[in-house]
């Protein structure tokens, strides 16, 4: 007999007082019954809370009470023009967790995310009952597909920014052609970037106002919690609660040896079958590992 779905991730607002102004931040709670997962989506472009609905599909009605939240600059919560740097992603991540997360509460965090989770454990002794970390990476798609950090990157962030030249620049990097290659070739293995109402709806998160400048930031490096793989390994190794690493098996090369280095210091490794989406893609596999 089939089970019964789990609560509905219910959308509400936090605001975050970062530096004087406050921020309208997207987040939303399942108000689950057993207790509570923190769920991080993975910084991209195309980032949104929403990836992990599949997650929370996939669990019963006696499920864990599931608060997931859009990063500032990303997804549904607000994107003004901020000099967006780890340290103040890590430094919300603390605040967030605090102000909405229960004292008792575990950690999901995907790509990105989970190398910025540790870089909050680090400078902020962030503590989760538990951390889970899917397909994590610790660095930005330039500087992976380069092997490193360029200057130039930089220079490429500040063209972005740009009034004028940066909304053209932008606009064609996240042409449904652009994003649909994006898809197929790092994120997707059978996800929805390989449909057109995928494409459609991750078109519409990428071109949020003022989604340009975190987007930038993220994709030239400006958003990387370490500089080299050895600081996140140290990070990791000193975490205090039980850490289980996910590989995602079909990620690119570079991501992946990225994650099976991490998975060397974890208490356990799991495996799903997908790319860097694979906590979107196979919510079914993940529950599993909640139960």
């Amino acid at each position: 007999m089939p089970r019964p779905p789990a609560g509905d991730l219910q959308p509400a607002t936090y605001r975050w007082n970062h530096r004087g102004r406050s921020l309208r931040i997207a987040f939303s709670d399942s108000g689950g019954r057993r207790p509570a997962w923190l769920l991080l989506p993975a910084l991209s472009t195309i980032s949104s809370r929403a990836e992990w609905q599949p997650l929370s599909d996939a669990l019963s009605c006696d499920a864990p009470r599931l608060i997931s939240v859009d990063w500032p600059g990303f997804g549904e919560s607000e994107r003004p023009r901020l000099p967006y740097t780890p340290e103040v992603l890590a430094d919300f991540l603390r605040d967030f967790r605090r102000d909405r997360c229960p004292a008792d509460c575990g950690l999901i965090a995907a790509g990105h995310g989970a190398g910025l989770a540790l870089l909050a454990a680090e400078r902020h002794g962030l503590q989760f009952r538990e951390w889970l970390l899917v397909a994590p990476t610790w660095r930005g798609p330039l500087p992976t597909m380069a092997g490193r950090r360029r200057r130039v990157f930089a220079a490429v962030r500040g063209l972005v920014e740009m009034p004028l030249l940066g909304p053209l620049l932008y606009r064609l990097n996240t042409s449904r052609a652009v994003l649909g290659w994006m898809s197929r070739r790092h994120v997707d293995v059978a996800g929805p970037g390989l449909t057109r109402e995928g494409l459609v709806e991750r078109q519409r998160i990428a071109r949020q106002p003022g989604a340009r400048f975190a987007s930038a930031a993220f994709v030239t490096g400006g958003l990387d919690p370490y500089g080299d793989p050895r600081a996140w390994l140290t990070a990791a190794r000193s975490l205090r609660q039980p850490l289980t690493v996910v590989i995602a098996d079909q990620s690119p090369p570079r991501s992946l040896a990225s994650m099976q280095a991490l998975a060397s210091v974890a208490h356990q490794v799991a495996h799903l079958p997908g790319r860097l989406g694979a906590h979107q893609e196979c919510g079914k596999e993940l529950s599993a590992l909640l139960r």
